[in-house]
């Protein structure tokens, strides 16, 4: 995951949290509430830290131990908050179930994250492998939850919960190129076929989460959703046959335009609702839904043209494009994102490049 878009999923958590009443944000640390949801993913996580440690360490029993407790509390952090969800019954109380469940959301991706960097490590290698599956699972089984109670949040917090899902379901392909390595450097006979079938595991639940998000891009930022809609319904389907460095391309470029939303509240003097004004330097000074709209067409069109024809090669089984045309379309759409971002960042498009 990367350190954008976690920064961007904690700001929704936060700014979700602040926006809730005081007594839909209790800090009671008993079951179901955000806080509970909290401190079991607060052990994971420093769980996840050790377990990184002791493999740098090659310390292989305590790899093990810390590897069986962030699993253990991410699987907890995740059942408080699904179980928030499901006993929602008021809009404060799902917005209250999503702050828990983008927690728990997040965790799991670190998690996953690490456990894919890892296992190609010879430290608790089979352990960590065998782990990545029940992983898999579990933050789609997150992200699910999410999108169901999307609807029954107040209509102002809804485009942060949808965001939340597209940004950790739909825009990173990190775990990805990690296993793709990982295969790539040679493993054990065993390990490798086991993180064989973690690829295409992960893979699977990317092309899950995309499906996801197209369902709910008309929950999204009003501005965003000509882009991110175009995108993935170009994506969905194929994501099974794009080499990795391709779907990391893609994703990249999901997770940039949703890391340049600047949130804003309903009330600030922009204007035009809750994201107002937003890419308005792109779309020449255009604050409306339609103009957005509009604008977007054409950026999409460019979008499409530069990766029409992978697509078209992966859809039709016909042969995969060379290595050199690959990196000349991850190339044009590189710089397509640093156009589509330099008004966004004041001109610093090479920082939008490098958030990918």
């Amino acid at each position: 995951m990367s350190a954008a878009r976690r920064c961007i999923a904690v700001a929704l958590t936060l700014t979700a949290v602040v926006a809730l009443p005081a007594s839909a944000s209790a800090k009671s640390t008993s079951n179901g509430s955000v806080a509970a949801v909290q401190k079991q993913a607060a052990k994971s996580d420093k769980a996840v830290q050790r377990l990184k440690r002791a493999a740098r360490r090659d310390q292989t029993a305590s790899a093990k131990r810390q590897l069986r407790i962030a699993r253990s509390r991410a699987e907890s952090a995740s059942r408080l908050a699904r179980r928030m969800a499901n006993r929602a019954r008021n809009a404060k109380a799902a917005s209250n179930a999503g702050v828990g469940l983008t927690i728990a959301g997040i965790q799991y991706d670190k998690l996953l994250e690490a456990l894919t960097a890892l296992v190609s490590d010879g430290t608790a290698q089979r352990e960590i492998a065998r782990a990545i599956k029940p992983t898999v699972a579990g933050k789609t089984r997150v992200l699910r939850s999410m999108t169901g109670l999307i609807d029954e949040m107040p209509r102002s917090t809804r485009p942060l919960a949808a965001t939340v899902v597209a940004g950790l379901g739909a825009g990173d392909a990190t775990e990805v190129e990690n296993l793709d390595d990982a295969l790539t450097g040679g493993l054990p006979g065993s390990i490798n076929a086991i993180v064989t079938q973690a690829l295409a595991l992960v893979s699977e639940a990317i092309e899950t989460a995309m499906r996801l998000v197209r369902g709910i891009v008309p929950q999204l930022p009003a501005e965003v959703q000509p882009l991110i809609g175009g995108i993935l319904g170009q994506v969905t389907g194929i994501v099974g046959t794009l080499v990795p460095s391709v779907l990391s391309t893609v994703t990249g470029l999901i997770n940039s335009i949703l890391g340049s939303l600047p949130f804003v509240g309903a009330g600030s003097s922009q204007g035009g609702g809750l994201f107002g004004g937003l890419l308005g330097s792109i779309f020449g000074g255009s604050s409306s839904s339609s103009d957005a709209s509009s604008a977007t067409g054409g950026i999409f069109a460019m979008i499409q043209n530069l990766l029409g024809s992978i697509f078209a090669a992966a859809g039709s089984g016909d042969a995969a494009p060379s290595a050199g045309f690959i990196a000349g379309i991850i190339s044009s759409i590189t710089e397509l994102i640093n156009s589509l971002l330099g008004g966004l960042l004041g001109g610093a498009s090479g920082g939008a490049a490098s958030a990918t």
